[in-house]
């Protein structure tokens, strides 16, 4: 064997022995029974390469009874993932805006039952009649104020820049539905409210956050991503092949842009079980506060309801639950909280995983600390149903959808057996699929071309509809999307059709 062969070989071998020894270097400790079958698991799902960093934190009774990290934080710099390492969680970030809101309403400095207008500069929540009053901060905190949904990535060294929130609102800030007629998980409407805190508290979304509630609470290793000098610390998120994904913004920091730690998610958890464990110092919100937090608000479907910024099931017979948890390009996060037990479980991971690995995680764990404990309940989806009666939908509908200030032509046609079409602009008319009604809503997928600066950058062609009938009108929103484990992109356009005549 040739020097340069053999020098190789030896990299290789050295390479090999420093790679595992980093990536059990967190969990070499044995763990106490019953988690020594789930780190067993979890460090076979990492030495497969199905994952690359994860980290978790088991909370009972005001203690953290176990925490442990799992891989690379960043697999390029050999940085090993740790319990204390920060991890994006994405919109497990909501309970943190609506925290921070609870707080300035306790002090006076907003009024949740006020229009979120009120609180905002020139660019205002607007409905087809202007600025909205109804749309209050309570509705934008529990998913019912008509704004829609909304997401979006802008990569470092992109070509677009993260718009502001002003810039956001004038663009997308159009109520999609009459507020409080239906829940619409809306990351526009958490986007707002941290706009509304930075406005009312005088300072940065992410220096409140910083100053109001990380460091009481002793979150050290958690921050909100404008912490520029922090950037180092956080886990390198990957997409679901493994490859590392570059550093990207949201168009709505406030729905998604914190970075945390298992270790410091059980101490926000913690706090809303109650306090135990805590100094008094960190009991930084009263027990009438956090009870207005987790009250179910809007009905997402039986038994399952959004508070302000929770997740609450609370099924007749079953274990009740406060969760959120947290998915996008990289991240999965886990966040659940089991009140009656006082206890809690977190689960964060730097890339998605297999199907259900990570929920079946999350689960074992609160086995371990929930008497009868079997899943996370999960509704249902709601099944697409045909068109019925279809005499009230058959027709031509004509209208416009509003795509960043622009008004968009748009033909819709609706044959006799439930079948239709869409032309959008000047484009043909494309068959719509999956058509029919979810939930009430008329829904499907369709090609077309919006026209919009966000659409046009993102070359974004599919569309899905969820639009509501209202006698001889068709409003609502249809989405531009596209989803992918390196890029999720979904704009929401304001549409409002008319029918001009029966086929």
């Amino acid at each position: 064997m040739s020097p340069a062969r053999k020098l190789r070989l030896f990299c290789i071998l050295l390479g090999s022995a420093l790679w595992l020894s980093a990536l059990f270097a967190a969990s070499a400790a044995e763990p106490p029974e019953p988690y020594a079958a789930i780190q067993a698991d979890v460090e076979k799902e990492v030495a497969a390469g199905r994952l690359t960093g994860i980290s978790m934190a088991v909370v009972k009774d005001g203690r953290i009874i176990w925490e442990q990290g799992f891989g690379w934080a960043d697999r390029e710099a050999r940085r090993p993932a740790t319990a204390h390492t920060a991890f994006s969680v994405a919109s497990t970030t909501k309970p943190f805006t609506t925290q921070a809101v609870m707080m300035l309403a306790t002090e006076g400095k907003l009024d949740l039952d006020r229009p979120a207008n009120d609180y905002l500069g020139v660019e205002k929540i607007v409905d087809a009649n202007g600025p909205s009053r109804e749309a209050t901060v309570r509705r934008l905190a529990t998913h019912s104020s008509g704004l829609p949904t909304f997401f979006s990535m802008y990569p470092e060294g992109g070509v677009a820049r993260q718009p502001t929130m002003p810039e956001l609102i004038r663009d997308y800030g159009h109520l999609i539905a009459p507020v409080g007629e239906r829940y619409e998980y809306s990351n526009v409407a958490m986007g707002i409210l941290g706009e509304i805190v930075a406005r009312q508290s005088g300072q940065e979304f992410g220096a409140f956050l910083r100053d109001r509630i990380l460091q009481p609470l002793g979150m050290k290793d958690s921050f909100f991503d404008t912490d520029l000098s922090r950037r180092a610390e956080m886990a390198v998120r990957y997409n679901d092949d493994g490859k590392p994904l570059p550093f990207y913004l949201t168009g709505t920091p406030g729905s998604g842009e914190l970075y945390a730690s298992a270790h410091d998610l059980a101490r926000f958890a913690m706090l809303h079980l109650g306090g135990e464990g805590l100094d008094a110092s960190a009991k930084i919100l009263g027990q009438a506060q956090l009870d207005e937090l987790h009250r179910p608000a809007t009905q997402v479907a039986p038994h399952f309801h959004y508070g302000m910024g929770w997740e609450i099931y609370n099924e007749p017979g079953r274990i009740g639950v406060l969760h959120h948890g947290g998915g996008q390009a990289g991240v999965k996060a886990e966040f659940v909280l089991v009140p009656s037990a006082n206890a809690a479980v977190i689960v964060l991971s730097n890339r998605r995983g297999e199907k259900n690995f990570i929920d079946d995680v999350r689960d074992r764990l609160l086995k371990t600390v929930v008497p009868g404990w079997i899943r996370l309940p999960r509704p249902a989806n709601a099944p697409l149903l045909p068109l019925q009666p279809v005499k009230d939908y058959r027709g031509t509908w004509r209208g416009t959808l509003l795509a960043q200030g622009r008004r968009v032509p748009i033909t819709m046609v609706i044959a006799d057996a439930g079948k239709a079409t869409l032309a959008v602009g000047d484009g043909p008319a494309n068959p719509i699929a999956d058509f029919g009604l979810i939930d009430g809503l008329v829904s499907g997928e369709v090609k077309g071309d919006v026209g919009s600066p966000d659409t046009r950058r993102e070359g974004l062609k599919d569309l899905a509809l969820a639009l509501k009938l209202r006698g001889n009108r068709i409003d609502g929103e249809i989405v531009a999307w596209r989803k992918t484990s390196e890029n999720m992109n979904m704009f929401p356009f304001w549409t409002d059709l008319e029918r001009v005549a029966d086929e």
